[in-house]
C-alpha cells in the first residue's frame, strides 16, 4: 500500500493542474509537490493526469504552497 494511501488521501478522478476529468483510476497519479515520497502530508499530495506528471518532471514546475488547498 503507497504511504499517501495508508495515510488517508484519496485519489481524485480529476487532474488537479489542468482539470481533466479521467474514466479510469489508472489515468490519474498521486503527485508529491516536493519530490519527497515519504511525505504523506495532505497539502504535498496532489491528483494529476500521466501527462501532467511529465510535464511537471520534465519541466520542474512546481506549486507555490500559497497556490494550494489542501485536500480533505
Amino acid at each position: 500500500m503507497p504511504r499517501w494511501e495508508d495515510a488517508g488521501y484519496k485519489k481524485k478522478m480529476s487532474c488537479d493542474h489542468c482539470g481533466f476529468r479521467a474514466k479510469f483510476s489508472a489515468q490519474i497519479l498521486v503527485y508529491h509537490v516536493d519530490g519527497k515520497l515519504n511525505n504523506a502530508e495532505f497539502k504535498n499530495l496532489r491528483s494529476v493526469c500521466k501527462n501532467c506528471e511529465i510535464e511537471l518532471t520534465k519541466l520542474d514546475v512546481t506549486w507555490r504552497r500559497g497556490d494550494l488547498e489542501p485536500d480533505l
